[in-house]
């Protein structure tokens, strides 16, 4: 016959084992939703989110390597179109930071009417292709710098959260258990 002392032992040791399982998974999940969480609205009202955001969008229309890239490599083929050489002009003596005036936009468009009008969809198409490039470069930016605003969060607050919730979970999930004995 067992004594009441080693029940209340064997009780407390298979209570305890499924809530530390649950704390444990649940501080695993809490880590997880730390990166799986969206930004929220206050962590994009920091003075610095904002300022890396514009910087980014400015960045978009912007004279810089990613362009000279894009132009070098229409400069690179041997036969090029009216449109793509009214399009490499365009850049003709930006520095890093500038940008394509309206002027000059409005200048190759109008060369390209005079000449064959007949290609100025490819100039459009050229003009698209490299705003969706940018565009494309910016949400990369945009969504590794989310990342980083993620990885800014206390580590400390998501895992303790976690654990606390898991180990509730799994305290519950014991209680509400019925032990069949034979």
């Amino acid at each position: 016959m067992k004594t009441q002392a080693i029940q209340g032992h064997e009780q407390r040791r298979t209570v305890l084992a499924p809530v530390g399982i649950g704390a444990v998974a649940g501080a695993a999940g809490g880590y997880a939703l730390k990166y799986a969480y969206p930004v929220t609205a206050d962590e994009k009202m920091t003075d610095e989110y904002i300022k890396v955001m514009n910087k980014i969008n400015k960045q978009k229309t912007e004279y810089n390597f990613r362009t000279e890239k894009y132009i070098n490599s229409i400069k690179e083929k041997p036969k090029r179109s009216l449109a793509e050489d009214e399009f490499v002009k365009m850049f003709d003596g930006l520095i890093d930071g500038d940008n394509v005036g309206t002027k000059r936009i409005r200048q190759a468009i109008s060369n390209i009417q005079k000449q064959k009008p007949d290609e100025l969809l490819e100039f459009k198409r050229i003009c698209k292709a490299s705003s969706e490039i940018a565009n494309k470069t910016a949400q990369q930016c945009i969504n590794a710098y989310n990342l980083v605003t993620k990885h800014i969060r206390p580590t400390s607050f998501f895992l303790i959260t976690g654990a606390v919730v898991g180990a509730v979970i799994a305290l519950v999930n014991d209680i509400l258990k019925t032990d069949v004995k034979e």
